[in-house]
């Protein structure tokens, strides 16, 4: 597929989305708690949720009490053949419904690597209108989808390598993707990170939005970078735990913004836009079973 086209196609996307996000969003910086203060507050609500049943395929539902109230997610379990392999947990990205549709096609047409397969489903992703409505209606909404989905992550390795699971490697594509950068820079549990179409600079992705779509921010890009650039985060993370894969024409995270967070990571690029790589998923597949393979 030609540049020109790809990039259309994620600035198509893009557009459709942008119309989706309430004008709220801009309005909540000065007033939402910090991420760590919304972390520190997000807990899995033991009493209702059925951890023991996280051990079993199949999709469970995790209840969590938050600053926002009560939410419940899901998880999708897909059990390894031998009870101690080690433990992928995968996280989709933003808006994809449903939840584990990318992980699904990453390993349609590939032999499933021998591990425990756990699909983390973020807060607000329980039908396709919530993720940009609910998710961007706040910045506190914003830092909760990363939050619960922390939380989850932490109790699902938790288990699995309390029954033996003897490594957990982390992967997902943009929202996920960003999450899981998270997830490793902040409980150092990992011995993969893998990051594909994603940065933890997430206000430069919004900034550079903005500027594609020539919509007028009336936060400052000082303010912007303050509350959502994760790269100090993201610093905390070994070098030789990342394995990042970008997209040469992606307009979601453009490839001169953000290459460079990475450093001397061994960076891998690959043709074609956000969207276009997501359709044709090969090279992310085979992204991904090379370090999960390379790991075992």
């Amino acid at each position: 597929m030609r540049n020109d086209i790809a990039e259309r196609l994620d600035k198509l996307a893009l557009g459709v989305m942008n119309r989706r996000i309430p004008a709220t969003l801009e309005t909540t910086y000065q007033d939402a708690l910090t991420f760590a203060e919304v972390l520190a507050q997000t807990r899995v609500n033991v009493g209702r949720t059925a951890v023991s049943q996280l051990l079993s395929p199949g999709i469970h539902p995790i209840w969590l009490d938050t600053p926002l109230g009560e939410l419940v997610c899901r998880v999708r379990v897909c059990l390894a053949a031998d009870p101690h392999a080690p433990l992928l947990l995968y996280h989709h990205g933003l808006n994809e419904y449903p939840f584990d549709s990318s992980w699904r096609r990453l390993f349609a047409l590939s032999a499933v690597p021998p591990m425990h397969h756990v699909v983390i489903q973020a807060p607000y992703h329980e039908n396709w209108m919530n993720p940009l409505l609910v998710g961007f209606s706040s910045l506190q909404h914003i830092y909760q989808m990363f939050a619960g989905s922390l939380r989850m992550m932490e109790l699902v390795q938790t288990a699995f390598e309390a029954e033996g699971a003897p490594y957990t490697i982390v992967a997902g594509v943009s929202w996920g993707g960003i999450t899981s950068l998270l997830y490793e820079g902040i409980f150092h549990q990992s011995r993969a990170v893998i990051p594909m179409l994603a940065s933890p600079n997430v206000a430069q992705a919004m900034w550079d939005i903005a500027d594609l779509l020539a919509r007028p921010l009336t936060i400052s890009k000082d303010s912007l970078f303050a509350h959502l650039d994760f790269t100090p985060i993201y610093q905390q993370i070994d070098n030789d735990h990342i394995y990042p894969l970008l997209g040469e024409q992606d307009q979601f995270f453009r490839l001169n913004n953000h290459a460079g967070v990475f450093g001397g990571r061994p960076l891998v690029t690959t043709p074609g836009s956000h969207i276009t790589n997501l359709w044709r998923i090969k090279p992310l597949r085979d992204h991904l079973l090379k370090i999960v393979n390379s790991k075992q």
